[in-house]
């Protein structure tokens, strides 16, 4: 057992340094990609909620379509498939952009379910005080409906970045490219994995504590709410 753990004392110096660099660029890979896929899920539930069939039609085939292919599929096809169309992506973007767009159809449901979940009944008491459908919008229905949104939306994100690992096969340099490689180069797989997965649970157990606390906080007050 000690030989085991003086193997981390022995390479330490060498292998933090690589290892904290890959995991700045899996966590500046996943807050993109979460970014993207926010603004095109928002996009989305728009279109959905536009009123319009045909925009509708368009959304709901996307998030349906998107919801059935493999994160990998997509992204070895932006990658590989995009070059002799003319469009050549780095890793990097063309795993920020699988990412963003395989989450948004997800995201736009969380969108869509949060805004469902508020009663007609709230915006039309801020029309009848006066205020503009904008302001409706913005001052009472998306305050309210982000509370029911907020756990998933973590959640989400955390999906994406335990997700963010499949980039390693499009050459992103993150954190599982990383380990491949420094596994090959130091022939000690099983120390170096576990430094990886010890990176990853440094950053998805808080975010995911934290969608926990939330959960529970927000539905509290809406029982509060409710009971007033």
């Amino acid at each position: 057992m000690s030989d085991f753990f003086s193997v981390f004392q022995q390479y330490g110096a060498e292998w933090w340094p690589r290892l904290l660099q890959a995991a700045y660029m899996t966590a500046a890979l996943s807050v993109a990609g979460f970014g993207m896929a926010f603004a095109v899920g928002a996009v989305l539930v728009a279109m959905v909620r536009s009123g319009r069939p045909l925009l509708r039609l368009a959304a709901n085939t996307f998030i349906q379509v998107v919801r059935t292919v493999p994160l990998l599929a997509l992204l070895l096809t932006l990658y590989f498939a995009l070059p002799p169309l003319g469009i050549t992506l780095s890793g990097f973007w063309a795993g920020v952009l699988g990412l963003g767009l395989h989450g948004a159809a997800y995201v736009a449901e969380i969108l869509r379910g949060g805004l469902q979940s508020i009663h007609r009944g709230q915006r039309e008491a801020g029309l009848a005080v006066g205020l503009t459908p904008h302001q409706v919008f913005v001052q009472v229905v998306f305050p309210q409906a982000l509370r029911a949104m907020l756990p998933a939306l973590v959640n989400t994100y955390v999906a994406l970045l335990k997700d963010s690992s499949l980039c390693a096969l499009i050459a992103t340099d993150e954190l599982m490219l990383a380990a491949r490689a420094m596994s090959s180069e130091y022939f000690l797989p099983l120390h170096i994995f576990l430094l990886v997965g010890l990176f990853y649970f440094a950053i998805a157990f808080p975010l995911s504590m934290l969608s926990r606390v939330l959960e529970r906080r927000l539905s509290r007050g809406r029982r509060v709410m409710g009971a007033t």
